[in-house]
């Protein structure tokens, strides 16, 4: 009938009108690194151009204990944020390009573990939408609690002149089993980060809550991000600070305990050579303490050829400052690559 041929047109034109909004949304979201395809989420891994300049020159990870204190509840390390936010305002001065990581320390983990988000519901099965109620409630409170903690982190950066702009993860980069999607950040999330960049803004990024696919929820940590930025974003070096020198054989604050100068890292296997050192870690870390920030600071010399050392340092000190401008700091903690010679 007429009226139904009219009705097939007026629903072909209202379908091809919603196509080319969706489509111009979705590029800007590529633009801004925050609305990946669904398809890129399962892409084939793309590897980045040998030759290929660099968007930055270092990642730095400001870790939990660098902006919190870790044993006191949502509470600010002011000495030692303020600290790494002067250094990285004096790096930017000096041209030094970079890429920004935070921990979340004594914010969102709590919540998290209190909650069971990091577990989500369990992986057994596909999830049941909606989510439970506690479950739910354990994510919005983990997730103002790191958002919190991120406005804190990007206005002492602002305050040192950083031109630093927040991306955050949820819920544009999502997880399966924990895992990332494909095994890679999103195309629009990197390419978005390397747009920032060339615009001479500072990309900060958190650990967050994430859709997980096979368990509902789960939490990306931010030493994910520190591989992941390293290998899109070609960086020379990767600086993870801290509250101590660097990696010790126990916890520093035991008597005996030495630092560990040198780690070198299997560049086959990601495999460290170290021995005598103590992976101590709080219980309220869902994240996995320095077991994995060894491990990713291990995969990111894996998986990111352009970078030559990984540095563990003192947030605020002297070696903080050689660190981040590529020198082997003459306290702390730096991760190479075993030379080949050793390799067998």
């Amino acid at each position: 009938s007429r009226a139904g041929t009219l009705y097939e047109r007026a629903l072909g034109r209202a379908r091809a009108a919603a196509h080319e909004t969706l489509s111009r949304f979705a590029a800007m979201g590529g633009v801004l690194g925050c609305l990946p395809s669904v398809r890129e989420q399962g892409r084939a891994p793309r590897l980045r151009a040998p030759n290929a300049s660099p968007a930055c020159d270092v990642v730095v990870k400001i870790g939990g204990s660098a902006c919190t204190k870790k044993a006191v509840f949502e509470t600010l390390n002011e000495e030692a944020l303020n600290a790494s936010a002067k250094q990285l305002g004096a790096l930017m001065r000096d041209g030094i390009t970079m890429a920004v990581i935070h921990g979340a320390g004594s914010f969102g983990h709590q919540q998290a573990r209190e909650f069971g988000v990091s577990k989500g519901t369990g992986g057994e099965g596909a999830p049941v939408y909606p989510l439970t109620q506690r479950l739910l409630e354990g994510a919005a409170k983990t997730r103002l609690s790191v958002t919190t903690l991120n406005k804190h982190v990007v206005t002492a950066l602002i305050g040192e002149g950083l031109p630093a702009i927040t991306i955050s993860p949820c819920p544009f980069v999502g997880t399966e089993k924990k895992k990332l999607l494909g095994g890679r950040l999103p195309q629009g999330a990197a390419d978005g980060v390397v747009e920032l960049l060339k615009r001479g803004l500072v990309p900060v990024v958190h650990g967050d809550v994430v859709l997980d696919e096979a368990q509902g929820l789960a939490i990306l940590s931010g030493d994910v991000w520190m591989v992941e930025f390293c290998r899109e974003l070609g960086a020379r070096h990767a600086v993870f600070l801290t509250d101590v020198d660097g990696v010790f054989t126990a916890p520093p604050t035991e008597p005996g305990a030495e630092l560990v100068r040198e780690i070198l890292v299997d560049p086959e296997t990601g495999e460290l050579e170290l021995t005598g050192v103590s992976m101590n870690c709080a219980s309220h870390d869902v994240t996995g303490g320095l077991k994995a920030k060894l491990e990713s600071a291990a995969e990111v010399l894996l998986q990111a050829p352009s970078v030559q050392c990984v540095f563990i340092v003192r947030a605020g000190s002297d070696a903080a400052a050689e660190a981040l401008r590529g020198k082997i700091p003459e306290r702390g903690t730096t991760l190479r690559r075993r030379p080949a010679s050793k390799a067998s």
